[in-house]
C-alpha cells in the first residue's frame, strides 16, 4: 500500500491512479483522502468531466503525478 503521505501531498494535483487487476487508468484530480474504515482510506478523484470517483487505497498500485 502506498504511504498516506505521498497521496496528501497530491492533493489538488493531476493524476493518473492504477488499479490492481484493473487494465484502465484513472485520471484526475486528487480532491480529498476521506476515513472509510480504521483500516482503509477512500481516495476521491474528480475527472474532467466533474464525476466524483472513489478509491480505496488499499487497491492503488500505482499513483504518478501528470505534468
Amino acid at each position: 500500500m502506498i504511504p498516506i503521505t505521498i497521496i496528501e501531498g497530491l492533493i489538488e494535483n493531476d493524476v493518473y491512479i492504477y488499479i490492481k487487476n484493473i487494465s484502465k487508468e484513472f485520471t484526475g484530480k486528487i480532491v480529498s483522502i476521506t476515513p472509510y474504515t480504521a483500516a482503509e482510506d477512500i481516495i476521491v478523484l474528480e475527472d474532467k468531466n466533474d464525476n466524483i470517483i472513489y478509491i480505496p487505497m488499499s487497491e492503488v498500485t500505482v499513483i504518478t503525478e501528470r505534468r
